[in-house]
């Protein structure tokens, strides 16, 4: 019966042969009639029975192709990202977009605006990011790594399991702020605030100027703690969760 499935629906969508996306609705056709007609066999009607029940079930032709490749074209725009690698973007305006997934990588964007935007999993990979605002911004699972972060805003800034890595953070203001699984493994350290900041699972695995970093009043869970015990910080004011 699963040929003849294939071969019915190959009949019905014969006409649209050269509509976008026919094959992905083609083979989404075949497994939910075979499973309607499974279905219906298992409720005790015979196979032909079975058949004219499933493909009756089916309704009109070209309003389901219409509507699938709508769809598809929707989900495709949706999942398209842009790339700006290697790019001079300096003071660009970047303010309240959505950028998820971009492609900065080694790009030069000193003093752009990326305020209130949607910049998860997004890539700062070597980019010179100095003086750049993402006030408000949710950097998510972004990669801001081997990037001069000096003089950058962060106020209020999404920072969750951001990857920080080998980047200069000099002088940065994260005063209040809270990290979930935010990397700052070999990261440079040096004048940066994290008073009465929240950290989580946070790597600050062969950070350096540690001792130069103000921990005053903020709170940590252990496994933070276990990455800072050896950077010479201080954590005297700390407090451990």
């Amino acid at each position: 019966m699963t040929n003849k499935i294939i071969r019915y629906v190959d009949g019905i969508l014969l006409p649209y042969e050269n509509t976008h996306s026919v094959g992905e609705l083609k083979e989404e056709l075949n497994n939910n009639l075979q499973d309607k007609l499974n279905a219906f066999i298992e409720q005790g009607y015979d196979e032909d029975t079975a058949f004219k029940m499933t493909v009756n079930s089916i309704g009109d032709v070209s309003e389901m192709v219409e509507e699938f490749s709508k769809g598809t074209d929707e989900n495709q725009i949706g999942q398209k990202k842009m790339d700006f690698t290697k790019m001079d973007l300096k003071d660009s305006d970047f303010k309240e977009v959505n950028l998820q997934g971009t492609e900065f990588r080694s790009s030069d964007i000193r003093g752009s605006d990326f305020t209130g935007t949607d910049l998860s999993n997004t890539n700062f990979d070597t980019c010179d990011l100095r003086n750049v605002m993402f006030d408000d911004a949710n950097l998510t699972s972004a990669t801001l790594s081997k990037a001069d972060l000096s003089k950058t805003s962060f106020k209020k800034t999404t920072l969750d399991d951001t990857d920080l890595s080998y980047s200069n953070l000099s002088g940065i203001d994260f005063e209040n702020h809270t990290f979930n699984g935010t990397s700052f493994y070999q990261s440079g350290l040096k004048g940066v605030n994290f008073k009465n900041a929240i950290f989580r699972n946070v790597s600050f695995k062969y950070a350096y100027y540690c001792h130069k970093a103000n921990f005053d009043g903020a709170t940590m869970d252990k496994v933070t703690l276990a990455t800072l015990n050896r950077t010479k910080a201080d954590l005297t004011n700390v407090t451990v969760i």
